[in-house]
Formats: C-alpha cells, sequence, structure tokens
C-alpha cells in the first residue's frame, strides 16, 4: 500500500502544466507578434510548447521551435536562446557520479529573462536543477548550474558534496570590474543574488553605466495546490454472473450464469481533489456509499422438482477511491477527466443467505479489491463533471450439494466487476477566477 501511494505522489509530482490563461504575447519564429492571453503553466522545467489564445478565441498550441519570446503580464518572460548547457550537471543523489566535470552542448531552448543590459541574465530549470547564464559584451554567454558529486572520506564512505562553483566563475568573468567581484562574494546563487551582481556590473563598469531593464514577477495570490471540494450522486452496475465448471448440463442449469445483482443501484458520497499548480493533475479521494444487489428474497430452481431453493444477496457498500486524476483541456472550457487508483471496501450492513435442499449459509463476501486499479473518464465543465468508472474485484467461489440424493458438490465461480455514472458538483469556488478577476498591469 505504501508503494502504491507513492507511485501515485510521484506521478502526481511529476506532471504540471496549466490552465490559467492570463495577458501577454508570443513572437514566432518568422517574427509575428501575437497579441491576446498565454497559458500560464507555472513551468518548473523549461516548457516545449506554449498555449496562445487570440482575441478571436482561437487556441493555438505552438512549439518551442515555433517561438521567439513568449510574454505574461503577470511578468514572466521567455525567450529562446542559443546557450552552453551543462545537462550532465544533477543533485539528485542516485545520478551523481564522482565527476565534477561538465558536458556542455549548445542547445536552442526558452529561458526565462531576468536581466537585459550590457550585462544580461538567464535561468532555466533541467529535471530539478538550475541554471543561470549571464552574458556581457563582447563574450559568450557563462553557465553556471546547481551541482553535487561522490566523494570518498577518509573512512571509505561515500558521500554528496556541492560542486557548484559558481562565485569563481564570476569572479574570473568580471574580473576587470571590482564592483561586481564584491558583490559576487554577497551574492547566493539564487535569482535575486545573481541579479546584483549582474546590475553591479551595469551600473558601475558597463559602457552605459546604468542598471538594465529586469523582467520581475509580480506576486500573485496564484496557489501551487488548490482544494477542490464536491458532492456526487449517481448510479453503480453491479455484475455478481456465477458460473460453475466441470459439471452436465442439467446441473449447470440450477446458477449457472445468474447473476446475483445485475442492477442499477443509486450511488452517493464525496471528494477531494488536490490539484497541482498547472490545474491538469490532481490527488484524488472519493468516498462513496451505495446498495447492492436484491432487495428480496430470490427463488431457485433446483434439480429435483420437490426440492426448494432461494437466495437473497444485499447490503450497503462503503468505498474509498484514492487516485490520481488528469484534465486534459478540450476547447476553451470543457476538460477531460481521466483517472485511475485504487479502492478499499467496507460492506456496512449485508444479508447473505442462500438455502438449497434445507441447507442454509452465507456466501459471497463481496468486493474484495486485487492489485487492478479502477479505471475513470468523463468530462467536466466549470463546477460539474460527468464521469463514469469501472473496476473489477477479486474472484470469489462458492458451493453446495446437487440435491438431497446427489450428494455431489456443486462449485461455482463468480467475478465481480462494476460500472458507475456519476455527476460531482464542486462545492467550493474556483480560486483561480478569483485571484484573476482583476487584471495585471
Amino acid at each position: 500500500m505504501r508503494k502504491i501511494l507513492l507511485l501515485l505522489f510521484c506521478i502526481y509530482s511529476h506532471f504540471a502544466s496549466g490552465q490559467v490563461f492570463e495577458a501577454g504575447y508570443v513572437v514566432l519564429s518568422q517574427g509575428d507578434t501575437l497579441r491576446g492571453e498565454v497559458e500560464n503553466a507555472f513551468w518548473e522545467d523549461t516548457p516545449t510548447s506554449i498555449r496562445f489564445r487570440s482575441a478571436t478565441k482561437e487556441l493555438t498550441t505552438y512549439s518551442g521551435r515555433q517561438l521567439r519570446t513568449a510574454y505574461l503580464a503577470s511578468g514572466r518572460l521567455l525567450r529562446k536562446e542559443l546557450l552552453p548547457i551543462d545537462r550532465s550537471a544533477q543533485t539528485d543523489i542516485t545520478r551523481l557520479t564522482a565527476s565534477v566535470r561538465g558536458q556542455q552542448q549548445m542547445d536552442s531552448v526558452l529561458a526565462d529573462v531576468i536581466v537585459i543590459g550590457p550585462s544580461s541574465l538567464l535561468s532555466l530549470t533541467l529535471q530539478n536543477v538550475k541554471h543561470f547564464f549571464v552574458r556581457r559584451e563582447a563574450r559568450p554567454y557563462l553557465e553556471m548550474a546547481e551541482r553535487r558529486y561522490l566523494i570518498t572520506d577518509a573512512q571509505g564512505t561515500k558521500r554528496a558534496a556541492d560542486g557548484n562553483d559558481y562565485k569563481n566563475q564570476l569572479r574570473v568573468y568580471y574580473g576587470d570590474c571590482p564592483a561586481a567581484m564584491a558583490a559576487v562574494d554577497k551574492g547566493p546563487f539564487t535569482a535575486e543574488g545573481l541579479r546584483a551582481v549582474v546590475q553591479t556590473y551595469n551600473q558601475q563598469c558597463s559602457a552605459i553605466g546604468k542598471a538594465g531593464l529586469e523582467i520581475r514577477r509580480e506576486e500573485t495570490k496564484q496557489a501551487k495546490v488548490i482544494v477542490r471540494l464536491g458532492l456526487v450522486a449517481g448510479v453503480r452496475y453491479n455484475s455478481l454472473r456465477s458460473h460453475n465448471f466441470g459439471y452436465t448440463a442439467q446441473t449447470r442449469a440450477v446458477l449457472d450464469k445468474y447473476n446475483l445483482d445485475g442492477q442499477l443501484n443509486l450511488q452517493g458520497g464525496g471528494y477531494l481533489d488536490l490539484v497541482n499548480a498547472g490545474r491538469r493533475l490532481a490527488l484524488h479521494a472519493a468516498l462513496l456509499i451505495s446498495r447492492f444487489g436484491n432487495s428480496g428474497i430470490i427463488d431457485l430452481p433446483t434439480l429435483d422438482s420437490n426440492e426448494s431453493a432461494t437466495f437473497q444477496r444485499h447490503g450497503t457498500l462503503l468505498s474509498l477511491q484514492y487516485g490520481v486524476r488528469g484534465f486534459p483541456a478540450v476547447g476553451q472550457q470543457l476538460q477531460v477527466v481521466l483517472g485511475g487508483g485504487f479502492e478499499v471496501n467496507q460492506i456496512l450492513t449485508s444479508t447473505s443467505e442462500f438455502e438449497y435442499i434445507g441447507v442454509r449459509k452465507d456466501f459471497l463476501y463481496g468486493f474484495k479489491s486485487n492489485l487492478l486499479p479502477y479505471l475513470e473518464a468523463g468530462l467536466s465543465r466549470d463546477r460539474l463533471a460527468l464521469v463514469f468508472t469501472g473496476r473489477l474485484y477479486e474472484k470469489e467461489n462458492y458451493s453446495h450439494y446437487a440435491s438431497k440424493a446427489n450428494p455431489r458438490l456443486m462449485t461455482y465461480e463468480v467475478t465481480p466487476w462494476s460500472l458507475s455514472a456519476s455527476l460531482s458538483y464542486r462545492l467550493n469556488a474556483n480560486p483561480d477566477l478569483r485571484d484573476n478577476a482583476k487584471p495585471t498591469r
């Protein structure tokens, strides 16, 4: 169970792309400037594509190679640059090596612009590793990257060490500017720390002697993770069709291919989604309650007409679902809902009684989970979502004697599965709409 939860969390943490549009523009590779709304995906790693909505509400996805620039009114400027990138720089302990030597390769990527001036500053993130790039007049870009590597101490134990030598790199790069070199000693390896170094050079050592243009992101109330709470109502169909094996056609006629439920049952409950910053992926949990089975006593055929048989199988099922949901966008307002996960069931009330040739016993424990996940698909818009969910459960079996005169044991197997259709309604408001009600400057 712990491994399953960890896997779901890793999948959830890995994906991040957005569905929050804000004013901005894109500049295409051929030089055309398009103004409208840019989808803010709150990118961590450098984006490979960007969605743009024109004034006519036409939605277009541009790949990185189709763009020169993308600007968002909240203060993010992405610009395509040919940069020397060392993709071997790592901070993940599972990927570290004993070498601190870089392997730079020139690559054209969309990078975040922090300062534009005689000396400029860019940044990008690759596989959770932060890279910064500075450039000054008549010199190529200098790359600085987070880096850790493995060393072996005197006791022979391997441990991770910091291999980010950015201060020495900057001292060499700005070696003819004492003010910038002094700023290096005070500057941490952050956008603000390096911004101070670059602007010190621009003001005190550049030819124009003034600070460059700074691109600053506005403080926003946009939450990285939001909670969605709602109610669920719908119907659920349970198939409990029995199959026996190894007997004659006459014997199989008793319960073979008989569905012990096979009808629509009402279902209701509530759900909770923890939605990521991009609003396209969520950790999902739902608590659902439903009836199952036939409400009355059912007469069964027997092999001997003088003998009687009945069964009743009904109750109340409480289900806890937990998993991951994805929300690919379709058009402007509609989203597809795709998800999967696991289910824990608890029967709250149950009547499970089988009487055959005068012998009465309980049967079918019901809806025991196996290793297969449930799967769901549907559509959502605003507060409403229509979702269909399918689930296969662990096989069950039960047996009874053929008749009083025939002591052969008849064994049946049931493979339960369920299919539900539910309509959910989100109770809390959409914080993205509330936080973005006022236009950004």
